[in-house]
């Protein structure tokens, strides 16, 4: 019934259940599973910053500034004279490296053969509708609440609009 289904992952609990469900879906299906994250503007959320610290990623994975350093509240950029917002887009890479890493182990675990990890930059929805297209996505999963802020509320959530403007089949998760 499906033959490639992309899942959009934030590092949310609704996103982590959202991989979950795809993955069963791609390995009951036999589809390839593309797990997309999309690096927006902004800064990290204080949670995933909190996430790169627990995880204790090693050397050569750490940001390779020395400007990033560990602090007791997590992850907190140094001001030594450089752009910050270099620091902060090395750790938007960082995570979004750990949280793919984390869907492609659980994804393989479940017994999925044929995963593909994506990263993008920019408008999410923007983004997941491109990504959705390029790889011929049938089915897209999403957690039905992300990381966002109040503005997310406001101005309606990333899930909504997807399911909204998409031209496949999207489940929206819990």
């Amino acid at each position: 019934m499906f033959k490639n289904v992309l899942v959009a992952i934030d590092g949310s609990d609704h996103s982590r259940r959202a991989a979950d469900i795809a993955a069963d879906m791609a390995e009951k299906y036999g589809a390839k599973l593309v797990l997309l994250h999309v690096v927006g503007n902004g800064k990290v959320p204080a949670s995933l910053a909190r996430m790169l610290e627990v995880e204790q990623m090693t050397e050569a994975e750490r940001p390779r500034s020395p400007n990033v350093a560990n602090v007791a509240g997590g992850i907190a950029t140094v001001e030594r004279g450089t752009d910050s917002r270099e620091h902060e887009e090395e750790m938007k890479e960082a995570v979004a490296k750990m949280l793919l890493a984390e869907a492609e182990h659980t994804a393989k675990n479940k017994g999925v053969l044929d995963v593909s990890l994506i990263t993008e930059h920019g408008d999410p929805v923007g983004r997941i509708l491109e990504c959705a297209a390029r790889e011929g996505t049938d089915l897209i999963v999403m957690g039905s609440r992300g990381l966002s802020d109040l503005r997310g509320l406001l101005m309606g959530s990333v899930s909504h609009k997807i399911c909204q403007l998409s031209e496949c089949t999207c489940i929206t998760v819990k």
